[in-house]
């Protein structure tokens, strides 16, 4: 079942993330989408490196010339449109990305191995 994250204007092209939270196996994750290229796009607020939230819960996931995605803490660098690590301690690996799809004016999440929590 899809669940409605947010109107679409709020995710702003190259632009802060929109937090949320999935579930899976009983454990909470902090989640984000964000908006690459105009195509929307959802990932795990986990760096492939350890694991910590990307941005440190500023909710900026974007380099400074917004061409990436990057983790304050190591500066591991990411494809935004892919989530491949391209840059830092975690080259090769990728984001847990998620199904985050656009409809009507809305972004919605709508994922197989994870809930929406809320």
């Amino acid at each position: 079942m899809a669940h409605y994250l947010c109107p679409s204007e709020e995710v702003r092209e190259r632009d802060t993330g929109f937090p949320f939270r999935v579930l899976k196996a009983g454990r909470i994750w902090p989640a984000f989408v964000i908006r690459f290229d105009g195509e929307v796009e959802g990932y795990l607020n986990a760096c492939a490196h350890v694991g910590l939230r990307l941005e440190g819960g500023s909710g900026q996931f974007f380099s400074r010339d917004q061409q990436h995605l990057v983790c304050t803490s190591h500066g591991a660098t990411y494809k935004p449109d892919t989530g491949l690590c391209v840059d830092g301690p975690c080259i090769g690996l990728f984001l847990i990305s998620l199904n985050t799809f656009e409809h009507g004016g809305a972004i919605y999440f709508e994922d197989e191995e994870y809930q929406y929590h809320e």
